[in-house]
């Protein structure tokens, strides 16, 4: 009958929302949320069952985007797609279970990566560390740039097409 389901759309417009906080450098609102909050996890002075909502929804926009680093703020170290296309997460599942800091950045883990897991490691964990840490070295920043998201359903600087995600989610 052509009638939307209103909870999925709802959710492609929180999608957009968070699309448009990473991503939007001319919104003044984008410009104040990110400085009271980490956009890596969305965690930070903000409150609220709003807050709570879109944090639920991140692991998906974390899905449908890929980055490029920059300074590596407004990334996810393990749930972001930025080396290679998979999430560090879904790349080294022995390590992250062993992770105490889930929530980092790529720069917070770029400067200080081994004091972020419990003290003894599986053996698989460990040969998976010794392969983190070989791309984390080879990862460079830079500081005075910020991460670009990009996502198939992109249409235009800082825009999704929610009607592509809403048919995606129905499918």
């Amino acid at each position: 009958m052509g009638i939307k389901d209103l909870g999925t759309h709802n959710i492609c417009l929180l999608i957009k929302l968070i699309h448009r906080l990473h991503c939007a450098n001319s919104s003044a609102w984008a410009i104040w949320i990110r400085q009271r909050t980490n956009l890596a996890c969305l965690k930070g002075e903000l409150r609220g069952h709003h807050w709570e909502v879109l944090r639920s929804l991140l692991p998906l926009y974390q899905a449908i985007t890929t980055v490029t680093l920059g300074n590596g703020k407004s990334t996810s170290f393990w749930n972001d797609v930025w080396f290679g296309d998979d999430a560090i997460a879904d790349r080294f599942p022995a390590l992250y279970t062993h992770c105490t800091r889930k929530d980092v950045s790529v720069s917070a883990v770029n400067s200080n990566l081994q004091n972020a897991f419990v003290n003894r490691l599986t053996t698989q964990a460990a040969v998976e560390l010794g392969r983190v840490q070989l791309i984390i070295q080879q990862t460079t920043l830079d500081v005075d740039s910020e991460d670009i998201r990009q996502s198939p359903f992109s249409c235009g600087h800082g825009k999704l097409d929610t009607s592509a995600i809403y048919k995606l989610l129905k499918a």
